[in-house]
C-alpha cells in the first residue's frame, strides 16, 4: 500500500480526492490537511510516500511547501490553474492535474506514481532510483550490501558510501528482488550474495557485522542452503 496525504484548503476538493483514493486498492489515505503549515507538521511526524497537493492555499502555497521540504514525498499537484506547470516540473512532481478532477485522469496519475514507487523487477532492470538530497539517484542492485532502518529513514550501504533515504524498510523491500535480498532483522535487509559468513546469529558483510533475529534465522538458513 502507498501511504498518501491530501493537502487542500477546499473541503469539496478533499472529498473528491478521498473518494477517488477509496477506489484504488494500492492507496492508503493517512490523513488530510487544510493548509501547508498543517501538512508540514504532519510530515515531520509520519512518513508519507505520496502527496495530493493543491497550490493556492492560505499562509503558504503548495509550491512553497515543496521548496521548504528537505525530503519530499512523491507529489501529484492538483490545481485549478495551468500556470504553475513550469514550477511543478522544476520541483519534480510526478504529475499535474487540473481541476475539476476526473476519475480517469486521477487513475492515470496514481498509476504513474505506483510505477515509480513500486517498480517490478523487470521494470527496474537491476536498479532502482532513490531520492537522495532531493535528487533522484540510481542505485544498482549489485552495489547494495545491506539496508538499515533509521527511524523514518533507511540507510543503504554500498562499497563506496552509505545513502540516507526517506523511506520505510517495508516499502524498499517491495522494490527489491526477493531472490537477491532478505530481511534478517526488524532493522536489516541484506544482499544474500554479499554475505561473507554467518555465525552466532550474526552475518558479516565486508567487515560489517549485522544481527540476525530468531524470527528470520530459519528463512536465512534456507536461503543460504539454496545458494550452496
Amino acid at each position: 500500500m502507498i501511504k498518501c496525504l491530501i493537502i487542500d484548503d477546499n473541503p469539496m476538493a478533499r472529498l473528491a480526492i478521498r473518494n477517488f483514493i477509496q477506489e484504488v486498492d494500492f492507496l492508503s489515505l493517512s490523513g488530510e490537511c487544510e493548509d501547508a503549515v498543517q501538512a508540514m507538521n504532519w510530515l515531520q511526524k509520519e512518513p508519507i510516500e505520496l502527496l495530493f497537493l493543491d497550490v493556492e492555499m492560505p499562509q503558504m502555497t503548495g509550491l512553497e511547501l515543496l521548496e521548504s521540504l528537505t525530503h519530499r514525498p512523491l507529489v501529484i499537484l492538483i490545481t485549478s490553474k495551468t500556470e504553475y506547470a513550469v514550477q511543478a516540473y522544476n520541483l519534480e512532481v510526478i504529475d499535474y492535474i487540473v481541476k475539476p478532477i476526473k476519475l480517469a485522469r486521477f487513475l492515470k496519475a496514481v498509476n504513474r506514481a505506483k510505477d515509480f514507487l513500486r517498480p517490478t523487477q523487470k521494470e527496474a532492470d537491476g536498479y532502482l532510483f532513490a531520492r537522495i538530497d532531493n535528487v533522484l539517484t540510481r542505485l544498482d542492485f549489485d552495489q547494495i550490501l545491506y539496508v538499515e532502518t533509521m527511524g523514518d529513514y533507511i540507510r543503504i550501504a554500498t562499497p563506496q558510501k552509505k545513502y540516507m533515504v526517506h523511506l520505510t524498510l517495508k516499502a524498499l523491500l517491495e522494490k527489491l528482488p526477493p531472490d537477491r535480498f532478505l530481511r534478517i532483522h526488524r532493522s536489516y535487509v541484506v544482499a544474500l550474495d554479499k554475505i561473507d559468513s554467518f555465525a552466532d546469529n550474526m552475518v558479516s558483510i565486508q567487515k560489517n557485522v549485522l544481527a540476525v533475529s530468531e524470527t528470520y534465522r530459519a528463512h536465512l538458513l534456507e536461503k543460504l542452503n539454496a545458494l550452496n
